[in-house]
C-alpha cells in the first residue's frame, strides 16, 4: 500500500502566472420607498464598464495541500451610467440622464484546498480540489459628460416648465468575504492542461455615492433649488457566485501559455440606507435645509473577464 499512497500524492512546484485581458462590468442599484418596497425612488445602471485588467497568481501544491493567491488591477473603467429619478415632487415624469464613466478596480483572493488525484496509476490525471478561501473586490467610478444638459420639460407641477441638471459624483463599491467551492484540473496527456471551478460566496457590501441636482421651475423662474445627497451604506449576509475556466499549453517543462475566463455574480439583499440631503433654495427666498431620508437599497454586480496568461514553474 505504501507505493500506491506515494504515487497518489499530488505535488506541484510553485508556479507564477501573469495574465492580461478584458473585463466588462455591470453594476445595477436602486433605492426603494421603505413604506412600499415595490416603488422605486432612484435607479443607477452602469453598463458595459470596460477595464484592461492585469493579474498575478502564485500557486503551489505540496503533499495534496493546495494554496493560491491572486491579485488583479483594472484600469480605465470606461462605460455608460444610466440614471433615473423615479419620484420627484415637481414633475410626474421620471427624468433620465446618461453619463460617461472612468475608473479603476482592485481584486485580491486566496484559498486553501486539498488536491485529490482521482486517476492514480493512470497516464492521464484528473485532480479535484475542494477549497475554502476569502476574496475582496473594490471598484471606483467617476461619472461625467451628462446628457441631456439640462433636461427641459413642460410637465411641471406648480409651474409651466422646469429645467433640471444632474451631476453624480464618484461611486465606490466594496465586496468582501469568505467562499467555498471546488476546482478541477485535467491533464489528458500531451501539452494541454484544463482548469475549471466554481465558488459560492458570503459577502459584506459597502457602497458610497453622492449626487447634486439643480432644478429651475417656471419661465420666468418661480423657484431655483440645488439638492445634494450623499449615501454610505453597508450590509452583511449577501451572496455571490463565481465560475472560471482556463486552458494551458505547455511550452516546455517550465513555461505555459494559456487563455481563460471568469464570471462573478454578486447580489445584495434589500437593506436599509440613509440619504443625507442638503437643499439650498436660491430663489425666491434663500435658505438651506438638511435632512436624513430613510430608504431601502438593492445592489447587483456582474463582472465578466477573459485573459491570456503566461506562467513559469520555479
Amino acid at each position: 500500500m505504501l507505493p500506491l499512497g506515494l504515487f497518489a500524492t499530488v505535488n506541484e512546484p510553485l508556479r507564477c502566472e501573469w495574465s492580461t485581458g478584458y473585463r466588462n462590468d455591470r453594476i445595477h442599484w436602486h433605492l426603494q420607498d421603505p413604506g412600499d418596497e415595490s416603488e422605486l425612488t432612484y435607479v443607477e445602471l452602469n453598463r458595459d464598464v470596460e477595464f484592461w485588467e492585469n493579474a498575478l497568481v502564485f500557486k503551489v501544491i505540496h503533499r495534496d495541500l493546495s494554496f493560491l493567491v491572486r491579485g488583479a488591477y483594472g484600469a480605465f473603467g470606461r462605460g455608460t451610467l444610466f440614471q433615473k429619478f423615479a419620484d420627484l415632487s415637481f414633475t410626474s415624469e421620471q427624468p433620465h440622464f446618461k453619463f460617461d464613466t472612468s475608473g479603476w478596480s482592485a481584486d485580491v483572493s486566496g484559498y486553501f484546498g486539498y488536491a485529490v488525484n482521482l486517476t492514480a496509476d493512470r497516464t492521464y490525471k484528473v485532480i479535484l480540489t475542494p477549497l475554502l478561501g476569502m476574496s475582496g473586490h473594490f471598484e471606483r467610478l467617476e461619472r461625467k459628460n451628462g446628457r441631456p444638459e439640462p433636461l427641459e420639460s413642460d410637465n411641471a407641477i406648480g409651474a409651466n416648465s422646469f429645467a433640471m441638471y444632474s451631476h453624480p459624483n464618484d461611486l465606490r463599491m466594496t465586496w468582501y468575504g469568505f467562499f467555498l467551492g471546488g476546482g478541477f484540473t485535467v491533464e489528458p496527456g500531451g501539452r494541454l492542461i484544463f482548469n475549471a471551478g466554481y465558488t459560492y460566496h458570503w459577502v459584506y457590501t459597502r457602497i458610497h455615492t453622492s449626487v447634486v441636482q439643480e432644478v429651475l421651475l417656471g419661465t420666468p423662474v418661480v423657484s431655483d433649488q440645488i439638492t445634494s445627497f450623499s449615501m454610505k451604506a453597508s450590509e452583511g449576509g449577501n451572496l455571490g457566485h463565481t465560475g472560471w475556466g482556463q486552458i494551458d499549453y505547455m511550452l516546455n517543462c517550465f513555461w505555459r501559455l494559456g487563455v481563460g475566463g471568469q464570471i462573478h455574480y454578486y447580489s445584495s439583499k434589500v437593506f436599509n440606507a440613509t440619504l443625507h440631503e442638503k437643499v439650498q433654495t436660491i430663489s425666491p427666498t434663500p435658505s438651506t435645509v438638511f435632512s436624513d431620508i430613510p430608504q431601502k437599497l438593492k445592489l447587483r454586480w456582474t463582472p465578466i473577464s477573459g485573459w491570456v496568461q503566461l506562467s513559469r514553474e520555479f
